[in-house]
């Protein structure tokens, strides 16, 4: 019985409607209410400076599995052709869970890795990013290295 109900009230909705969509489809029925709505409201225009991404960075220093004496390191890359900002980070882990540094808004191309543990593999990486592109959360790929600091 309900589903009998059911079905009687999607076949008069059907009913109902279909006529009511064809006026529209044609011009007729609300006298061109769309279009005139949407002119209210223009087209977002697209702002493709927002989704190019700056390329990956080149790592200078240190070569990758170089020793590094002492407690810091200087991490140096080549500058990225539209990047105004770099995004550094160090860790102790290949998959960056263990950050020892998290540096979202470096200014230059390179930066000072402190507080290091002798002994111990270190991972870092940068991407660049664009001012524009903060808005997206968008940025360049990472390019990523690894060092070790000597035994004391």
């Amino acid at each position: 019985m309900k589903l009998l109900i059911s079905v009687l009230a999607f076949v008069a909705t059907i009913a109902l409607t279909t006529s009511a969509l064809a006026e529209e489809g044609h011009g007729g029925g609300h006298g061109n209410l769309a279009e005139k709505m949407n002119s209210l409201f223009p087209k977002k225009e697209a702002q493709n400076e927002k989704r190019d991404t700056p390329s990956k960075p080149e790592l200078v220093a240190p070569e990758f599995y170089s020793k590094v004496s002492g407690d810091r390191a200087t991490l140096q890359w080549k500058a990225v052709t539209g990047a105004e900002e770099y995004h550094v980070q160090v860790a102790t882990d290949p998959n960056f869970k263990w950050l020892v540094t998290n540096e979202h808004h470096v200014s230059g191309t390179s930066f000072e890795a402190t507080g290091l543990e002798a002994g111990k593999q270190y991972y870092w990486r940068v991407a660049a990013f664009k001012g524009t592109n903060w808005s997206t959360f968008r940025k360049g790929f990472f390019a990523s290295s690894m060092f070790t600091t000597s035994v004391k």
